[in-house]
């Protein structure tokens, strides 16, 4: 089992049904939480024991109004943490 594999586990336990999509792509993992549970699900991954995202090292946010020259569906505006553990 990978390292990847591991931390993958880890966040579908932890984050449970907070974990709205989980994505696994070139070597990453994206994970999508509802706003309403953005703080709890950050504050889980930065103390549990079996994930420790201790460093923020990006925050942005993404207006979806125009993406990809289009009529986009779904929430207009996400907000996009990358993290380290």
């Amino acid at each position: 089992m990978s390292r990847l594999d591991v931390l993958e586990a880890a966040l579908t336990a932890v984050l449970g049904e907070r974990a709205k999509k989980l994505v696994r792509d070139r070597g990453e993992l994206t994970v999508t939480v509802a706003a309403a549970d953005y703080i709890e699900a950050s504050l889980l991954l930065r103390d549990h024991a079996d994930l420790k995202f201790e460093q923020l090292i990006d925050l942005c946010g993404v207006d979806y109004s125009s993406y990809k020259d289009r009529a986009w569906e779904g929430p207009r505006f996400c907000v996009v943490s990358h993290l380290l553990s």
